[in-house]
């Protein structure tokens, strides 16, 4: 909470921009912090995470072309979504960031629920759970001109730490061996005698100055398989996503382009209302409930 209002050193924020951002449920962290005590029930595992963090965004390139009006409607309907998931009182801190690289909503919620338990689980305790609320949240601003990622994909992340300090060695020359290098260095010099290396120490001296050297080659190398290996997970996705195609074929033969985007409306409907119900029936068991392990996790 310090980070999302600035009270302490943001490393990757324009403080000349800082003064965009706005805090839109809570002023402060002391003011977060007093709302989410407030929600918290007095009995409770140690183990139950207390707040889960949201970070709602778009690609950069739809906020350079976004208006004013278009950014103000992206930020108000996924502070929404947030309230009709948890509920409004849920939401201890919403800020919308304009000083990094991207603009962005970060938000606390407390999964507290109807019942007033804590559980994450309940709420994002599954993939299934976390896919639907992909799809719901894209729905939800997809007149904004914003399609969802796609489903299913193969792709797995790589930080952004990770690729720069890869290309940062690769641009590191390579290990170059002069003649003298090769010569057994004096490490003490006496009166009448001297020690110098001995063979084993200059091999280790000059393996250990061949590896620094080549290190970048490999990382330019390991780079490149990264690379190659995100191809062939991207190519795997859309193979996934042609034989699903290839089922769905038969039952939109003959529809308009509209006419299938009807369908799929209605068909996403109908799923998310079905996992909502299907939920909602499961028993519950208060005993059981009170010692089960909360798997849900914050970040």
């Amino acid at each position: 909470m310090q980070h999302c209002y600035r009270e302490r050193e943001t490393h990757n924020a324009d403080q000349e921009r800082t003064p965009t951002n706005q805090h839109l449920v809570a002023k402060s962290t002391d003011e977060a912090m007093g709302k989410l005590r407030a929600l918290l029930p007095e009995k409770r595992r140690k183990d139950a995470v207390l707040a889960v963090e949201y970070v709602m965004t778009a690609s950069p390139e739809w906020f350079a072309k976004a208006t004013s009006e278009q950014e103000q409607a992206f930020f108000q309907r996924s502070l929404q979504w947030l309230a009709d998931k948890y509920g409004a009182d849920r939401i201890v801190t919403a800020s919308i960031h304009r000083d990094e690289a991207t603009p962005h909503l970060s938000a606390f919620v407390v999964p507290l629920t109807q019942d007033k338990r804590l559980s994450a689980k309940e709420f994002i305790g599954s993939r299934e759970k976390m896919r639907a609320d992909q799809t719901s949240y894209a729905s939800r601003v997809a007149d904004l001109g914003l399609e969802r990622g796609i489903e299913g994909s193969k792709a797995t992340h790589q930080s952004i730490q990770q690729h720069y300090a890869a290309i940062e060695r690769g641009a590191k020359p390579l290990a170059t061996i002069t003649p003298k290098a090769v010569e057994p260095r004096v490490l003490r010099k006496g009166l009448f005698s001297s020690d110098v290396e001995t063979p084993e120490v200059v091999a280790e001296r000059l393996t250990k100055a061949v590896n620094e050297g080549f290190a970048g080659t490999i990382a330019t190398a390991s780079t490149a398989l990264q690379e190659r290996r995100r191809a062939k997970e991207m190519q795997d996705t859309a193979n996934d996503l042609r034989k699903r195609l290839e089922t769905l074929q038969g039952a939109f033969k003959g529809l308009t382009k509209d006419q299938v985007t009807q369908v799929l409306k209605v068909a996403m409907t109908y799923q998310l209302e079905n996992a909502k119900a299907k939920e909602q029936s499961k028993p519950v068991s208060r005993e059981k409930g009170k010692n089960a392990p909360d798997r849900g996790r914050s970040r």
